[in-house]
């Protein structure tokens, strides 16, 4: 074969491999990282910045704990100064209880248990559709359903009692949440329509009843029957008394 036809089929070749690779790395719409931190700590943690539309809005996390390697897609960058005082300000052996998007943050991040930090297979279609394929952890469904009856309860007893079944003594609750409402009442196995409602902006909002719920009341500050510790302006940090 002629080396000029050897060296055309070579040269197709990489260039079909690199453009496989980049648009590998490139999936759902998202450029390369903006910025890769290595943080290090106790689990080797790496953050990785993206950027969209000129502005950072999240991030990845890559991490190893006692359980082998993780790579969760979602780190929240407006988290991390309260990440920071959980690392700082809690024992090594704190348990807390967030929902499940915060879990590998707390866990990888700040360096605390938690009760669960993964979906489970059964509620996978609340993760959005061109990440779903990427989830390769799961958490039992049974500890994600106690997750969810413990911020939907209107009584502070049921949620305590649930903290002290996993032993956790701390809380942790996000503006977020209040995007998620939805899911958490679904899978806490109530109907979302009694505690929320839409607004003329399409956007969820809780009603009068909804307001009693613990995942408001933590949001709000408002007879929770726990102490806050942190707060910021977008999380809260809640330690059981």
């Amino acid at each position: 074969m002629n080396k000029w036809v050897i060296i055309a089929v070579v040269s197709v070749a990489v260039v079909v491999a690199a453009t496989v690779l980049y648009f590998g790395l490139t999936q759902k719409g998202k450029e390369l990282p903006t910025s890769v931190e290595y943080v290090g700590g106790r689990y080797n943690v790496t953050l990785s910045f993206f950027n969209d539309s000129g502005q950072i809005d999240y991030g990845h996390i890559d991490y190893v704990d006692e359980t082998g390697n993780h790579s969760e897609m979602y780190f929240e960058p407006q988290m991390r100064t309260g990440l920071d005082w959980i690392r700082n300000n809690t024992v090594e052996n704190a348990t807390f209880l967030c929902w499940w998007d915060y879990g590998h943050m707390v866990k990888g991040y700040a360096e605390r248990n938690v009760i669960g930090r993964n979906p489970s297979h059964e509620w996978i279609e609340m993760v959005p559709e061109g990440w779903r394929s990427h989830v390769i952890e799961f958490d039992s469904n049974d500890k994600l359903v106690d997750v969810a009856k413990a911020l939907t309860t209107s009584n502070s007893t049921e949620t305590m009692q649930i903290m002290e079944k996993y032993s956790a003594t701390y809380i942790v609750v996000y503006e977020g949440d209040m995007t998620k409402l939805g899911w958490i009442y679904r899978i806490a196995g109530v109907e979302p329509s009694t505690y929320i409602y839409q607004a003329q902006n399409s956007s969820y909002a809780p009603n009068e009843e909804g307001r009693q719920t613990m995942i408001v009341r933590l949001l709000d500050n408002r007879d929770t029957g726990f102490t806050l510790v942190y707060q910021d302006t977008v999380m809260k940090v809640y330690k059981k008394n």
